[in-house]
């Protein structure tokens, strides 16, 4: 009778097609248990709010110890407005470790991408009264 096979303990996070992969230690577990989140407050240095200053909630999944899956939401009292490469998160409780894209819309009407490096920069939009929502996977330290 043949030996089962090991579910490999280790593999490249990025496969040969530049595919996002995750070891089957990492990927069973989470199916298991489950990541359940750690939330914060994101502050926003350039985001301009008018009306009062916009709620802003986030929350992020750790996937593995160099990959972070990030969800923001910013809901304004009348409308809020960004400038790509100005309006930047500058409190992700993570260390950053290089430059991802991620993400950023409104509703189901926009949708457009911005960057992270040393913060989360978001893309450019004006006057949305809708919340906004910014996601995007990070490598963290």
């Amino acid at each position: 009778m043949s030996q089962p096979l090991i579910p490999p303990q280790t593999e490249p996070i990025i496969d040969e097609d530049k595919f996002l992969t995750l070891n089957w230690n990492v990927f069973l577990e989470n199916l298991a248990e489950g990541d359940a989140g750690t939330s914060w407050t994101p502050t926003f240095a350039g985001l301009t709010e008018v009306g009062g200053a916009a709620t802003k909630t986030g929350v992020y999944y750790r996937l593995s110890k160099k990959l972070a899956y990030f969800v923001i939401t910013i809901t304004p009292v009348t409308n809020t407005s960004a400038v790509a490469g100005t309006t930047i998160c500058n409190n992700f409780p993570l260390t950053i470790a290089g430059a991802s894209a991620c993400m950023t819309c409104s509703g189901f009407t926009a949708a457009s991408t911005g960057i992270t490096n040393a913060g989360i920069y978001t893309a450019t939009w004006s006057n949305i009264t809708s919340p906004i929502t910014l996601t995007g996977i990070i490598r963290v330290n």
